[in-house]
């Protein structure tokens, strides 16, 4: 579903992303870790066209590509049900169909659809948050990049999120996310990418990560990780 080749991108004389590499299956869920200033965020805004590498490609196969972004920004001057619809419409998506697309994510996340009367600038920032989860999940993407996707969010709505992306996955999506909330990652992910000064360290599936690199400790993705980090 995608893949990205050789990512480089400096900024300035400073290296945000080197020599980055991987692919994503459908149906799978892979988490882009790493420190601050890893590369992650920089890595999927190239992924995802905002950002323009300085060497490198990416390549992914036709579909839909939803996106949650850390913090959400929304067009100011459109209330949440016409912002629905413009995304509705460019996904190809209307009427009875779409409204109750929108609908059942909405009770999933347990999002009021009175707010989307409301501009999205004037929600709280969980709220927000929500709004954009249902902007990208009600069109079924086929790819799935998310940032940070529980910041903001309080535990019921962590849980409601996390059943819907592993409904994505279970799906045939491919979702790429990047979080430091690694309790979560463990019950989300499948594959793991760990950055460290804008290079891959490790790249495995959790049983494989954690075999490597706590052989002789408790199986946690915390130790592993700072570990990692500390090598």
């Amino acid at each position: 579903m995608l893949r990205v080749t050789g990512l480089r991108k400096s900024f300035g004389p400073v290296p945000a992303v080197r020599d980055v590499s991987f692919s994503l299956a459908r149906g799978r869920t892979t988490a882009l870790l790493g420190e601050n200033g890893a590369g992650k965020t920089t890595t999927l805004r190239i992924i995802l066209g905002f950002l323009k590498p300085d060497a490198g490609a990416v390549e992914t196969a036709a579909g839909r590509i939803g996106y949650i972004p850390d913090h959400p920004v929304f067009l100011p001057w459109l209330c949440g049900r016409s912002l629905l619809d413009l995304t509705g419409r460019s996904a190809g998506f209307g009427g009875a169909k779409w409204s109750a697309a929108v609908r059942r994510v909405c009770e999933q996340l347990f999002f009021d659809p009175a707010l989307l009367e409301r501009r999205p600038g004037t929600y709280s920032a969980g709220n927000a948050k929500k709004f954009a989860c249902l902007q990208s999940l009600a069109v079924g993407p086929d790819l799935l990049v998310v940032d940070e996707p529980f910041a903001a969010l309080d535990p019921p709505s962590v849980r409601r999120l996390r059943d819907l992306l592993a409904e994505a996955r279970n799906g045939g999506t491919a979702v790429l996310l990047s979080s430091h909330m690694l309790a979560e990652i463990i019950r989300t992910s499948d594959d793991f990418i760990v950055l460290r000064r804008g290079e891959i360290a490790a790249r495995s599936a959790l049983p494989e990560f954690l075999s490597r690199y706590r052989p002789a400790g408790p199986a946690e993705l915390e130790s592993a990780f700072l570990d990692l980090m500390r090598a």
